[in-house]
């Protein structure tokens, strides 16, 4: 079997958005055929779509030689740029002492000397009028909050996305799916960062104010059974979490 060693991950441009292989399957496939011997992958840092890190595991997998890894971030954020940086690194630890590719993270675009001349080409083309006909930002769809009973949220922050919310949020919904249950049974929200990162992958359940640590697929099956279905947490598998005052009786 052939191996192509050299791999490209161009990522989303935020912590929070989707895959972005849609918005940029026009350029992927006009590099694809600049550079015939190279993957090109997509994936997200947080949010919904292909963790990074379980690209990384597929180029590993496939046995790449070198990885490229690219923000799609146009405008630096400094924020995301050390969340990618933090995330890489995460992976490179977790897979120490293995044989892996040689991880590179390529320059922000907004680095490049070009960009004033990307910038110039979308101002000085041809635009297009912005309209008043689009598509408004109510509907009686969106009236009322869903008849659930309660409200699943899954971190896909970065941290939680690199260490198994993608598998947890899969994993769940295919759970979901399989009892014949929906929205307005539950609902489930991919989230961003939810905050006890170290308790990755962090999922919640409400109005239950269930906080569950360390939340990976292999658990999901027990959590629909017990908690959701049969209305009993799983409590040992709680986080630790921090007391207040205000919510103290």
């Amino acid at each position: 079997m052939s191996t192509t060693a050299r791999w490209v991950i161009v990522t989303a441009p935020t912590d929070r958005g989707d895959d972005p292989r849609d918005q940029v399957v026009g350029a992927l496939a006009a590099l694809r055929n600049r550079y015939p011997d190279t993957v090109f992958r997509t994936a997200v840092l947080g949010g919904s779509g292909p963790a990074v890190t379980g690209v990384l595991d597929e180029a590993a997998a496939a046995g790449a030689t070198e990885v490229v890894v690219v923000s799609a971030q146009t405008v630096l954020d400094r924020k995301i740029d050390s969340w990618f940086r933090r995330v890489i690194g995460h992976w490179l630890r977790e897979h120490s002492g293995e044989q892996i590719p040689d991880v590179r993270i390529a320059n922000p675009l907004s680095d490049t000397t070009n960009y004033a001349d990307l910038l110039d080409a979308a101002v000085s083309s041809p635009t297009t009028p912005a309209r008043t006909t689009t598509a408004p930002l109510t509907s009686p769809a969106w009236d009322e909050v869903p008849g659930f009973g309660r409200h699943v949220l899954v971190c896909r922050g970065p941290r939680c996305s690199a260490r198994g919310g993608p598998e947890t949020a899969q994993a769940l919904d295919a759970a979901l799916e399989a009892r014949g249950l929906g929205d307005d049974d539950v609902l489930v929200t991919q989230t961003g960062c939810l905050f006890p990162c170290s308790q990755a992958p962090v999922v919640v359940v409400h109005p239950d104010n269930a906080w569950y640590a360390q939340l990976h697929a292999d658990r999901v099956e027990r959590l629909v059974d017990q908690h959701l279905v049969a209305g009993r947490p799983v409590t040992e598998w709680h986080g630790a979490r921090r007391t207040s005052a205000i919510l103290e009786p």
